[in-house]
């Protein structure tokens, strides 16, 4: 919860003086974690989500489907080879939940960075248009000053 605070922070500092702010860049491994479990929720994001692991799974798969039968140590694949994969379904599913989460909190701190950014801007436009109506203003003065002497010669 202290990244939010820390970016609204930075969006507060940003609508008071928004031509201080530099837009931040965000990415992943900024908002990744430091403790260990942290950083072992890195590794098997990278290996779960890895199509070297997709690639590894499929051709086992087919070396067991035929490799079974040719050398004769499972004459009838399909019962233990779906039990052996059905196995680590559930962990893989919580690493993704786990990614999921992980996705989540680097794309809310992107979020409020970009939000800061907005933020000043915003405030940096409602300036210009301050600037913009106070030259309006002095223009119609300057009108009504020259319309109000006329021609002279």
């Amino acid at each position: 919860m202290a990244e939010p605070m820390v970016s609204e922070a930075e969006a507060t500092r940003a609508r008071e003086a928004p031509h201080l702010h530099v837009p931040r860049l965000v990415l992943s491994r900024d908002v990744a974690g430091e403790r260990v479990l942290d950083r072992i929720a890195d590794v098997v994001n990278k290996l779960i989500g890895s199509m070297y692991l997709f690639v590894a799974i499929t051709v086992g798969i087919v070396a067991w489907l035929f490799a079974g039968n040719i050398v004769g140590f499972d004459k009838t694949p399909w019962p233990l080879l779906l039990t052996l994969l059905n196995l680590p379904q559930l962990s893989i599913m919580i690493s993704l939940q786990v990614s999921a989460n992980r996705a989540q909190r680097a794309s809310d701190a992107r979020a409020m960075a970009d939000h800061a950014t907005l933020v000043a801007l915003h405030e940096l436009s409602k300036k210009q248009v301050q600037i913009l109506d106070g030259q309006n203003k002095v223009l119609d003065i300057l009108e009504h000053a020259v319309a109000g002497a006329g021609p002279q010669a």
